[in-house]
C-alpha cells in the first residue's frame, strides 16, 4: 500500500501545483488589461496629487518636495528622466494620454508631471520577506490535505487488491479452490469476478485432466493385459491355426487401443479449446446419408435396421468432420444397444438444428442420463462395459455440440428405448 499511496500522492501533488501555476499564468494573461485598469485606478489619485504639487516647481524644488513628503506616503517616490527608462511606443502613448505606465508586475507606476522629459516614479512597498515561507506553508497544507484524502481513498482499493493478491498466491500454491469475495461497492469487483471465472475454469480443466489421466491408465490396462497374455500364449502355441487366431485377437486389441487413443485425442482437443471450429454450408441429406453409410455395415452385422426417418433441411451449417464424428458416435451407441431398429433424423426448429437418434433398446435410467456424457463413464445396468466402448463417445458428442453452441440430452423413444437429441445454434 505504501508504494501505491506514495506514487499517487507525488503524482497528484505535482499535478496540482502545476495546475495552480498554469491557472495563475493563464488568468494573468487573460485578465492583464483588467488588472492594469484596476491598479491604475488604485494609484491614480496619489499620482495626480503628487503631479499637481510638483508641476510648478523646478528640478531642485521637486526633489526637495519629494524629500519632505516621502516619510508620509510610505512609497518609493523618485524623479526620473524619460530617456533613462527606455519607454516603448505603447508606454509613450499612455503617458501622452495622461495614463500611468505600469511595470514590474504592478509594483511600479510612472506618471507624467507636466508633459516634459522628467517623470514621477512611484514604487509600491515590496512584499514581506516571509511571503515565500507563507506560500510554501500554503502548498504544504494543500499537500497534507491531499495526503489525508488520498489515504482514505486508497485504503479500500488497497484492501481489495490485497485480497486479490492473496487469492492469487493461494491459487499459485495449488489451492485451486481459492476465490475472492468483494463488496458490491468495490471498484475492482469485475476484476475479482474475472479472476473467479478464470480460477473455476482452470480448476475444472485440471480436474478433468486428472480424471482423464486416471481413466486412461485404467482403460489401457485391459487391452495391454490381453496383449501380454496373448503374447505369452503365442510363444507357447505350436499349432499354426491357433497362432493365427491369437494374432488376429492381438490385432483386434491394437485396433481397440488405436480407436481409444483417437477418441481421447479428439475429446482432449475440444475440451481445451485447441481446435478451431470452422463451419461450412453442407448439403444436409447427402451429408447425413454419408454418415449413416459409414456405420451401415456395423448395423447389418448387429442385425439392426438403420434408417433415415427425416431430413427436414436442405443445407446445414456445421464443422463437418467433428459433427460427423458426433453423429456416428450416437449411431454406434444406438446400434450397440438396439434390439432391431435405429432411426435418425435431421431437422431445424427455430434458430436451432436438431439431430435425433432413436433406438428400441433398454433405454437409459433417469439417474444415469447426465452421467453417461461424462468421460469414461458407463452405467451399471444393461448399458455397461460388456457391450463395448470406452465411455468417450457420448462425452465427445457433448463437446462437439457445445463447440457449436448447443447441447445433447437423452430421453425415451417411442419404442421404449433411448432417444438422443443433439441441438446446436444456427449461425450465419
Amino acid at each position: 500500500m505504501l508504494r501505491l499511496f506514495l506514487g499517487l500522492f507525488v503524482v497528484m501533488t505535482i499535478g496540482l501545483v502545476l495546475a495552480l501555476q498554469t491557472v495563475e499564468h493563464t488568468f494573468d494573461a487573460l485578465l492583464d488589461y483588467q488588472m492594469q485598469d484596476y491598479n491604475r485606478e488604485a494609484v491614480r489619485g496619489q499620482a495626480w496629487t503628487l503631479g499637481e504639487q510638483l508641476r510648478g516647481l523646478d528640478g531642485p524644488g521637486r526633489e526637495a518636495l519629494l524629500q519632505s513628503i516621502r516619510p508620509h506616503y510610505g512609497l518609493e517616490l523618485t524623479l526620473v528622466e524619460a530617456g533613462e527608462l527606455g519607454l516603448t511606443d505603447k508606454e509613450q502613448a499612455e503617458l501622452a494620454q495622461g495614463l500611468l505606465v505600469i511595470r514590474d508586475k504592478y509594483m511600479r507606476y510612472i506618471a507624467s508631471i507636466d508633459g516634459g522629459t522628467q517623470l514621477l516614479s512611484i514604487r509600491l512597498p515590496g512584499e514581506p520577506s516571509l511571503m515565500p515561507f507563507y506560500i510554501a506553508g500554503a502548498y504544504l497544507m494543500v499537500a497534507v490535505m491531499i495526503g489525508i484524502v488520498l489515504f482514505f481513498w486508497v485504503r479500500p482499493h488497497w484492501r481489495d487488491l490485497e485480497k486479490l493478491r492473496l487469492a492469487a498466491v493461494r491459487f499459485g500454491d495449488n489451492d485451486l479452490s481459492a476465490r475472492i469475495q468483494l463488496s458490491k461497492r468495490s471498484n475492482i469487483r469485475d476484476l475479482a469476478g474475472h479472476f473467479n471465472l478464470m480460477a473455476a475454469r482452470i480448476e475444472t480443466l485440471i480436474a478433468n485432466q486428472r480424471e482423464l489421466t486416471n481413466a486412461v491408465s485404467h482403460e489401457l490396462r485391459t487391452p495391454i493385459a490381453r496383449l501380454s497374455f496373448e503374447l505369452d500364449q503365442l510363444k507357447q502355441q505350436p499349432e499354426a491355426g491357433q497362432r493365427r487366431e491369437l494374432i488376429a485377437d492381438m490385432y483386434a486389441d491394437l485396433g481397440e487401443l488405436e480407436e481409444m487413443v483417437s477418441e481421447l485425442l479428439t475429446y482432449a482437443s475440444l475440451e481445451r479449446g485447441a481446435t478451431v471450429i470452422t463451419r461450412e454450408n453442407i448439403q444436409a441429406f447427402n451429408w447425413l446419408e454419408s454418415v449413416v453409410g459409414s456405420v451401415a455395415l456395423e448395423a447389418e452385422a448387429a442385425g439392426v435396421q438403420l434408417v433415415i426417418r427425416e431430413c427436414g433441411v436442405d443445407e446445414v451449417r456445421i464443422e463437418p468432420r467433428f459433427m460427423a464424428r458426433a453423429v456416428i458416435n450416437l449411431l454406434r451407441n444406438a446400434i450397440r444397444y438396439a434390439e432391431w431398429r435405429v432411426e435418425v433424423s435431421l431437422s431445424r426448429i427455430g434458430d436451432q438444428y436438431e439431430v435425433q437418434v432413436n433406438d428400441d433398446g433398454p433405454g437409459v435410467p433417469l439417474a444415469g442420463r447426465e452421467k453417461i456424457f461424462e468421460p469414461f463413464s458407463r452405467l451399471d445396468a444393461s448399458r455397461d462395459r460388456r457391450t463395448g466402448g470406452f465411455g468417450l463417445g457420448l462425452a465427445l458428442v457433448r463437446r462437439v455440440s457445445q463447440s457449436h453452441g448447443g447441447q445433447v440430452e437423452v430421453g425415451d423413444s417411442a419404442w421404449g428405448g433411448a432417444s438422443f437429441r443433439m441441438t446446436w445454434a444456427h449461425q450465419d
